[in-house]
């Protein structure tokens, strides 16, 4: 009888260890502090150099798009509607 119940508290003990692991994305050798959008979420490298999605919802929920900028910061931009004037042409056809 001590047995099993021994055996029964250390199957609860591992069952709540694995319950309390966080789910970490796998290690995929990025450079820490680098960005990148996948497919339409940016994503951040951790120092453990992993992929993480910055945010809640995808840029295409807010009617925007992921873009890497020229400074290399992934982030949520406007979309430019096909025919829309553009403003550094002070709007002209």
């Amino acid at each position: 009888m001590r047995l099993a119940l021994r055996l029964l508290m250390l199957a609860l003990s591992l069952v709540l260890a694995l319950a309390a692991c966080p789910k970490l994305p796998p290690v995929s050798g990025c450079a820490p502090l680098a960005q990148r959008c996948d497919g339409d979420r940016p994503q951040v490298c951790s120092p453990t150099q992993r992929w993480h999605t910055v945010g809640d919802i995808a840029c295409g929920a807010q009617g925007d798009r992921c873009e890497v900028s020229d400074a290399g910061v992934a982030r949520c931009v406007p979309v430019v509607e096909a025919g829309a004037s553009d403003a550094s042409d002070g709007g002209a056809p």
